[in-house]
This record gives C-alpha cells, sequence and structure tokens, in this order.
C-alpha cells in the first residue's frame, strides 16, 4: 500500500478510464489485490465526472477513447482547479515520440504502454503516489513556511511597534515621575502646613469648647463612656474630673432606656437637636436638659457628640402654666355650670312668676272689659291692653326660652327642633334637622353643652355667611355621639380666625372639650363651612 496513505490510514484511490473493460480487467484486479480502491470510466466524460466527485489519487487514462480522447480529458482535467493536482498516467499503445510529447503537453505524468506489465505499472503508480504525497507535504511546508514568515514580520512590526511606545511610555513615565514628584513634594509641604493649621485649630476650639457656657461632652458609642467633658458639664452634674468621677454617661440619665432610645435614634439618623432628656446630678437630684448630639469620631472610634441646655426652669414654668391652664379650665367650666343654672332659675322665674302674672293680669282685662257693657271707647281699650298683655306673654316665653329652653327639659332633639324653628323664624333661611338613632340619653351638663354648641352655629350662619341652606344632623349609637352643623355660605379661614379674636369658635371648642367631646372645623373661602363634634359616650343607651 501507499506509504502516505498507510500513514493516514485511508486505501489510495484509482480512477481507471478506458472504453474496453477487458483491457483493465487484470489491472483492476492486481490493484485491488494491493488494497487500492479502484473507480472505472468507460469514457473521457464520465472520467472527468468521476474524478471530480471521487478526487481519486491517480488516474489510469486510456489514450483512444469515444467522444474526447485521453488527452483532450486530461486537459480538462488539468483547466480545473479541482482536478489539476491529479497525476494522470496514459495506457496506449502508441508509442510514438510525438504522442508521447503530446501527452506530456497535456499534463500526463508518465505512461504505460500497452499491453500492461502489470509490475511495471504497479511500480510507477508507487512512485507517482510517492511523488504526490511528497508534493502535497512540501506544499504543506511552503504554507505553513509563509505562514510562519508572515507571523514572524508581523510579530517583528509589532514588537518595533511596542518598543516605540514603551519607548514613548517611559518617557512620559519618567516625565509623570518627575511631575508627581514635585506634586508629592508640594503637598508633604502643603500637608505640613495643614497639620500646623490644624493643630492651631485644635487648640483654638478647645479653647472655645472649654470656655463655653454651654455644657458639652464626648461619648463612646454605644457604651457611654465620658471621653471629654468641659467645665460647664462638669458643673451641671457636679463631677469631679481629677476626683476620677468621669465614668459612664448612663449613670446621669434618670431612666437608662431613654439614652437607649437616643442611641437607636442615631445609629438610624446620625444625629438629632432639641430632645428633652431627664437627667441626675452626682448628689442624686434630678432636672431637664435639651439634648443634641451628632455621631462623629474620636480616636478613629465612633463617638457621640452632646450638648446639653438645662430647661428646669422652663420645664418648671410650663408645668406651673399647665396647671393654671387646667385651673382656668376648671374655672370656666365652673362659672359656665354656674351661668347656666342661673339661666335656668331665671327662665324658671320668668316662666312661673312672671307667667302666673301676666295669665293672671289677661284675665283680669277680659273680665274687665265684659264689665264695661256698651262704652266703645272703653272696650277699645280693654282691646289695646289685652294685646299688649299677649305680647308681653310672648316676649317673656321668648326671653325664657332663650335663657334656657323648656324643651331641653324633654331631651335634646326637642330642643334642637325648637332651635331649628326660631332660627329659620328669625333669618328666614331654609334650616333643617336630621336625626339618625333616635333620642340620646345625655346628663344635663352635656344635652345643654350640645345645645349650645349648636346655637351658636346657627347664630354664625345667620350673621357672618350668607349662607342660602343649614343642615344639622344628630348621629346617636351606643358608643358615641356625633354632631354636624354644615352650611353653604361663604366660609372663612379656621388658620387666620385663630389668629384673631375667634371668641365664639374658642366658647364653642371648650364646650366640647368640657364633655370630654372633639370639635373640628371645616371650611374654606368661598366653600361654606361644615362644624362636627364626636362625643364619646360611656354607657349611655339610645332611647
Amino acid at each position: 500500500m501507499n506509504e502516505a496513505n498507510a500513514e493516514t490510514g485511508e486505501r489510495p484511490t484509482i480512477l481507471i478510464a478506458d472504453d474496453t473493460p477487458a483491457n483493465f480487467g487484470v489491472v483492476v484486479d492486481s490493484l485491488t489485490e494491493r488494497g487500492f480502491r479502484v473507480l472505472v470510466a468507460l469514457d473521457g466524460e464520465e472520467a472527468l465526472e468521476r474524478a471530480l466527485f471521487s478526487q481519486p489519487d491517480l488516474i489510469l487514462l486510456d489514450v483512444k477513447m469515444p467522444g474526447i480522447d485521453g488527452f483532450e480529458t486530461c486537459r480538462r482535467l488539468k483547466a480545473n482547479e479541482r482536478t489539476r493536482d491529479i497525476a494522470v498516467i496514459f495506457m496506449t499503445s502508441l508509442t510514438g515520440g510525438d504522442d508521447m510529447v503530446e501527452g506530456f503537453s497535456a499534463g500526463g505524468v508518465d505512461y504505460v504502454a500497452k499491453p500492461v506489465r502489470v509490475n511495471e505499472m504497479m511500480a510507477r503508480i508507487e512512485t507517482h503516489l510517492a511523488l504526490r504525497v511528497m508534493h502535497r507535504q512540501l506544499v504543506v511546508q511552503n504554507r505553513q513556511l509563509l505562514k510562519e514568515v508572515a507571523v514572524r514580520q508581523q510579530a517583528e512590526t509589532e514588537l518595533s511597534l511596542a518598543r516605540d511606545v514603551l519607548e514613548q511610555q517611559v518617557e512620559q513615565r519618567t516625565r509623570q515621575l518627575a511631575e508627581s514628584n514635585a506634586r508629592l513634594s508640594a503637598q508633604v509641604d502643603e500637608r505640613r502646613r495643614a497639620e500646623a493649621k490644624l493643630q492651631a485649630s485644635e487648640a483654638r476650639f478647645r479653647t472655645i469648647v472649654e470656655t463655653s457656657p454651654i455644657p458639652l461632652c464626648i461619648t463612646s458609642m454605644p457604651e457611654g463612656v465620658i471621653l471629654y467633658a468641659n467645665e460647664p458639664l462638669r458643673e451641671l452634674f457636679g463631677l469631679d474630673a481629677r476626683a476620677g468621677m468621669l465614668t459612664n454617661i448612663v449613670d446621669l440619665y434618670v431612666d437608662a432606656g431613654d439614652r437607649d432610645r437616643l442611641v437607636s435614634h442615631l445609629r438610624n439618623e446620625g444625629s438629632f437637636s432639641n430632645s428633652e432628656v431627664h437627667l441626675r446630678r452626682a448628689d442624686g437630684s434630678s432636672f431637664w436638659a435639651m439634648a443634641t448630639a451628632r455621631v462623629a469620631t474620636f480616636d478613629d472610634a465612633p463617638a457621640i457628640y452632646v450638648g446639653l441646655n438645662d430647661i428646669t426652669a422652663r420645664k418648671r414654668i410650663e408645668q406651673e402654666l399647665f396647671e393654671s391652664r387646667n385651673q382656668l379650665r376648671e374655672l370656666s367650666a365652673y362659672m359656665e355650670a354656674i351661668r347656666e343654672e342661673e339661666r335656668k332659675r331665671i327662665a324658671m322665674e320668668i316662666h312661673d312668676e312672671l307667667g302666673q302674672l301676666l295669665t293672671a293680669l289677661r284675665m283680669d282685662v277680659s273680665l274687665l272689659k265684659m264689665r264695661l257693657g256698651h262704652d266703645s271707647d272703653a272696650m277699645r281699650k280693654a282691646d289695646d291692653m289685652r294685646e299688649l298683655v299677649e305680647k308681653t306673654i310672648w316676649m317673656v316665653r321668648n326671653v325664657a326660652n332663650h335663657l334656657r329652653p323648656v324643651a331641653l327639659n324633654f331631651g335634646v332633639v326637642s330642643a334642637l327642633e325648637w332651635l331649628v324653628e326660631d332660627f329659620v323664624r328669625r333669618n328666614g333661611i331654609p334650616c333643617q334637622l336630621h336625626i339618625n338613632g333616635g333620642e340620646p340619653v345625655l346628663p344635663e351638663a352635656c344635652a345643654t353643652a350640645v345645645f349650645r354648641i349648636v346655637q351658636a352655629s346657627l347664630t354664625n350662619a345667620g350673621r357672618h355667611a350668607n349662607a342660602a341652606r343649614v343642615d344639622v344632623t344628630l348621629t346617636s349609637t351606643a358608643a358615641a355621639l356625633d354632631l354636624h352643623v354644615s352650611d353653604d355660605g361663604c366660609g372663612f379661614d379656621p388658620v387666620v380666625a385663630s389668629r384673631g379674636y375667634s371668641y365664639g369658635l374658642l366658647g364653642m371648642q371648650e364646650r366640647a372639650r368640657l364633655i370630654g367631646g372633639v370639635m373640628t372645623i371645616d371650611s374654606a373661602p368661598g366653600m361654606g363651612t361644615a362644624i362636627s363634634i364626636h362625643i364619646p359616650l360611656t354607657g349611655g343607651e339610645n332611647t
């Protein structure tokens, strides 16, 4: 077998082109016995197709064939790029010099004379197959050498470029190092100047902190060990630094939980300001302070910088003001209760005493009129007197109702119905009363307060709102009483009103507070006004 094909493990392929099968039978058998793969073509056209498709290693080509002869077939094989490298050995009985020249000119590499001598043919085949293998190896080696040359040239080019770039980089780096050295020297000088300024600044700020009237300290975070405290803070807590009493700020809190909450806030936010803390001195006395703190570092460790302001006097004043306000409210409630009781007493006296007298007077006038007989002047005068007494009785009832409506004795719903009717009669503005939940059972003071609040709301609507409609809604449940008075008037700004002398609104809010209720005002210029009161009921039931 061919050495090259033995190395690759492939069988060499031989294409035999001859129009007479009897001529190549022995050749085919000999080639097959020697391990060759044999293909057969009966004319030139078929030989071209099989060579193009199978790519044989060698072609045994008969010169005389029908159609195109062997020489033309060889020329076409050599003209095709895919088959030009296939070795062609002519098999011919023509042994003239011209025929041989034409065969070699057509591209043949050798010839075998017919009748074919098998041993000679095999020797020639082996020789040309070996030459083909060596040719291929040379081509491959040549291509490899060309690639290596190209790679080496490219490498040399790149190396030259890299050398140029490296030289430029070295030059640039040398220049940069010189510049960096100059900058570094300048920075060192600047650093020295900055350190000197920093030391001077630290000394200056330490002097400021030491001479500051504000108590200041630095504590470790989160332990609370006092790392530094100025003289005002030591005086505030009664501490003596020389006696070794600067220990832990946690010991200075009345409630250590307050500090835990502040430290937690500092972890999340980083600072806080104007937080009231309850502290105690070394002697055990307590005081209030306003604390401001920020997280920073002290000796490269987390620390809390704290400033304090003693607000004990302010807290005492606030407590006194709070107690005074409560006393004033209690006094206001007491005076209001006395006022309502006095109104009730006066209304009852007017209704009972003066009302009875006027009723008796009206009866006497009626009897007098009956006794006058036919005196027309006296009769007319008696009628005038009776009319005057009737007006007086009406005025007395009206005054008594405004002091305290008799309808309040029958419940807050009856009183509100009378109040709405009176408002419509006096102002001519439509007003509707809506009751949800029935008649609530209220203490007398609570019912009176609800009545007065609605009365004040309707008075404001009639005087200032320019409203076209007013609605009063009372909703009663087992748990609460809700009152809602609204109008579609001009409205107002509650914030602006609260800055002025709105004593009517203030009185309504105070009445609601005295009975445990909460009053809200919803109004805006041009949007009407709605006053709502929510009164929790404890144990009350609806009837």
